[in-house]
């Protein structure tokens, strides 16, 4: 698989591409995980609230339990602080909540900075990318197997524009059927830097 050109110029450009979308994607990374540490610290009030509820609830029943075995007290003497200890207890889980509903959202919102630019910018790197790697290699395969520059050049009529086609030939297909050799050469080095593949190929295919 071909993954880079071999002009220095465009090998330049697409190393200096991957490494700005590899920086592209770690900055976004790190903002979503700079958001996500921010929105956690909403949560401290609920964790708050969830460790004063449940250790108000614990010292309640303890005392509820102390005041019920005292002798000469009235059965019932321990119901308010029971009830107390339910509100305790609601209070607890009013903080768990909050964390909970804190931590969701610190994720989502991570995600969400995350993804949506990575993704946006993948959606067009990408197939950029593939069409390259997919082009070079096929040319590459061509090459290798001796096919030599007359399918090169085949390919160049296909899929060059017209206007650098004229530029070689006035009739490129009739020159290529006649097997003109500096046609057929050119059309073969125009298709090979279109590709990003040197020329040199040629002469070693």
């Amino acid at each position: 698989m071909k993954l880079y050109a071999d002009r220095p110029p465009r090998l330049a450009a697409q190393l200096l591409a991957d490494l700005l979308t590899v920086a592209w994607i770690a900055g976004w990374v790190l903002l979503g995980r700079f958001v996500h540490e921010m929105v956690s610290a909403l949560a401290v009030p609920g964790e708050k609230m969830d460790d004063a509820g449940t250790s108000l609830s614990a010292k309640l029943l303890e005392a509820a339990g102390k005041v019920d075995d005292l002798p000469l007290v009235k059965d019932g003497i321990a119901v308010p602080f029971e009830g107390a200890a339910k509100a305790a207890d609601q209070l607890r889980a009013a903080g768990e909540a909050q964390v909970e509903a804190v931590s969701s959202i610190a994720i989502g919102l991570a995600i969400a900075v995350v993804l949506i630019p990575v993704l946006m910018w993948l959606m067009i790197y990408v197939p950029l990318r593939w069409r390259f790697i997919r082009n070079a290699t096929s040319t590459q395969r061509f090459l290798e197997a001796g096919t030599g520059a007359d399918l090169v050049a085949l390919r160049a009529m296909a899929t060059q524009p017209l206007h650098k086609l004229v530029k070689i030939s006035d009739d490129p297909v009739g020159a290529w059927r006649d097997g003109d050799a500096d046609v057929v050469a050119r059309l073969a080095e125009l298709e090979l830097k279109a590709v990003g593949l040197s020329a040199k190929r040629l002469k070693t295919s």
